[in-house]
């Protein structure tokens, strides 16, 4: 074997187990079930606060509440240019809040609506003003990946709540679509499956050895659009899924770099019907920290995949999503 590169993102937690429920198609052929729902999301998970006595029931509750009262609000404004605002903001605050989780540096939304503007003298100044607290290259390739993270988000999302996307969609196609796009001046090869064994940043282990990649990734994105595509599938059982999906993908790890970028906005398209996208996984100080301890405990779990932590952070994310939209747009939720 080769010597394996080094991830730059490392998320993910290794080449790991795929030892998950195993099931037969109508050839006989083995196919390992990879997106599932026959575990608890954890009520108590470690890093919530010991004052904090929500359970998962009632944060369900209440994403379902504030989901309501965003749609009710929505219905009874006319004026469209009112509410692409406050999408235009939230997209916004997606970018401050991956950038900066992933990058672990501290932006502001005044930094990322500025990178956001036509090119001009103050953006010009901003940029030099910042490139002088990091170093050129970082700075350079910081502006490209929040530009070019934006015009996939304005891409695959409309500008409208709650989009319920088509999950037709969602194939390993569509995942190197939007590798090409986030990485376009950033990644050498973007849209193309590695071909060589990476290591994680954090981690000692290997990811997936590159000659399973494309098999894997066409049997996940085949029991995603089997999944999702349930016409009476609710929220709970949606976060499972979806934390199933994330701790797969990111065990795959398809490619070279950007896996990260890519995952999050795969899960956003996934969970669209539930929550209001891009889903940001942020939830304050520590985020990465938590986000990666919680992919480490679902993909070291025994002999399979089990994102319990993992369904708990997400279900803590959505809420505090919906929970920042309706207080951003003064909607009453008291009621």
């Amino acid at each position: 074997m080769e010597n394996p590169e080094q991830s730059k993102e490392g998320e993910g937690s290794g080449q790991g187990n795929f030892n998950s429920e195993v099931k037969y198609n109508q050839q006989g052929k083995i196919v390992m079930s990879m997106i599932y729902s026959n575990f608890d999301i954890l009520d108590k998970p470690w890093w919530k606060l010991h004052l904090d006595e929500r359970n998962t029931e009632y944060l369900i509750s209440s994403i379902k509440h504030f989901q309501q009262a965003i749609s009710s609000a929505v219905n009874n404004e006319s004026n469209e240019l009112f509410w692409k605002g406050y999408i235009d903001l939230h997209r916004e605050h997606y970018l401050l809040e991956c950038v900066s989780a992933e990058n672990d540096i501290d932006l502001t939304i005044g930094y990322v609506q500025k990178l956001l503007k036509k090119p001009g003298f103050l953006r010009m100044f901003c940029r030099r003003i910042f490139a002088m607290c990091l170093k050129p290259d970082r700075s350079s390739r910081l502006v490209t990946k929040v530009q070019n993270l934006y015009n996939v988000i304005i891409d695959i999302f409309p500008s409208i709540f709650f989009p319920d996307l088509p999950i037709d969609r969602f194939t390993p196609e569509f995942a190197k679509q939007l590798h090409r796009q986030i990485g376009n001046g950033l990644i050498k090869d973007a849209g193309q499956y590695r071909t060589q064994f990476v290591m994680a940043a954090q981690d000692n282990f290997v990811y997936m050895a590159p000659d399973f990649i494309n098999d894997r990734m066409d049997e996940l994105f085949r029991q995603c659009r089997e999944k999702f595509g349930k016409t009476d599938l609710q929220l709970k059982e949606a976060i499972k899924y979806g934390a199933c999906f994330l701790a797969y993908f990111l065990l795959i790890h398809p490619f070279i770099n950007g896996n990260g970028r890519v995952a999050r906005l795969l899960l956003s398209y996934l969970l669209s019907r539930f929550t209001v996208v891009p889903l940001s996984l942020y939830t304050g100080i520590k985020t990465r920290d938590v986000y990666l301890q919680c992919l480490r405990e679902a993909q070291w779990y025994q002999d399979s995949i089990k994102p319990s932590a993992l369904a708990s952070f997400i279900l803590e994310c959505i809420h505090k999503t919906s929970y920042n939209i309706c207080v951003v747009m003064d909607i009453d939720i008291r009621n």
